[in-house]
């Protein structure tokens, strides 16, 4: 599969997995979009607006990865919290809960991988 940044739509969203507030998702794989023989659920460039936010939620048949490029936020893993940055990554294996805020006064950019033992 190949997708060039001159095929690839930035989107708004109004919330993140219960989260408040928003921001815009730019898919290379969106949710729901299945490739025959892939364990990849997602593949997604997440720009959060300042002080939004993706609330906790269980990661019961997958696993995500989120890879933050810029911003500043707030990072939580079963319910405990850890400052995130530029360069961090932050894996919820599956069977773990995770979400993240936007605590800086600009935008939270991150790369979303989510992916599962079979893409169902």
């Amino acid at each position: 599969m190949i997708r060039k940044a001159s095929d690839l739509a930035k989107v708004r969203r109004d919330s993140f997995t219960n989260g408040v507030g928003g921001g815009f998702a730019t898919h290379a794989l969106p949710p729901g979009e299945k490739l025959q023989g892939s364990r990849f659920q997602m593949v997604s460039q997440i720009e959060m607006d300042p002080g939004s936010s993706i609330g906790s939620h269980l990661h019961g048949e997958n696993e995500e990865i989120y890879w933050i490029l810029s911003g500043e936020g707030l990072y939580s893993e079963d319910g405990r919290e850890v400052p995130a940055g530029p360069g961090d990554v932050f894996i919820a294996q599956q069977g773990h809960s995770h979400g993240l805020k936007n605590t800086g006064a600009g935008p939270l950019v991150m790369i979303a991988v989510i992916a599962a033992d079979r893409n169902p």
